[in-house]
């Protein structure tokens, strides 16, 4: 339950000082959201589902493609979201405001903004394609 800025050392001995450490730091964040709801929405596919999909003898692989992943869709992609969330460019700001550098705080503001509306939007557009016709 330790924050992930404790592992930041640990990073710049594997990553030395370069921007792959700032992205590995950034991957360890948002990961435990990404796995933990890909889980959660897996495990909570209903058993009718998956009983019709046994009563028409499909194999785990085509029980997976067709409707666990399928069912699970919806989940996965707030989990997507919560991670770019946690594993985001909000320490770049902080460290802007802790150095009072008011101008270039505002403008990473209006960037993560904008960065984040494109990329939400993206994730949306994305969710219905994988999402099955209703």
């Amino acid at each position: 339950a330790a924050p992930i800025v404790l592992a930041y050392p640990l990073f710049l001995v594997i990553f030395g000082r370069s921007a792959a450490t700032i992205v590995a730091v950034g991957v360890a964040a948002g990961l435990a959201p990404v796995v933990l709801k890909t889980l959660e929405g897996l495990n909570g596919v209903k058993k009718s589902l998956i009983d019709v999909g046994r009563s028409y003898n499909l194999t785990q692989s085509q029980l997976f493609w067709k409707i666990l992943l399928p069912a699970a869709v919806p989940t996965i992609f707030v989990g997507v979201r919560l991670g770019l969330v946690f594993g985001g460019l909000g320490q770049l700001i902080n460290d802007l405001a802790e150095r009072y550098d008011l101008p270039g705080m505002f403008a990473t503001i209006v960037f993560v903004v904008l960065v984040s509306v494109v990329i939400f939007a993206a994730l949306e557009r994305m969710e219905r394609w994988f999402r099955p016709a209703r």
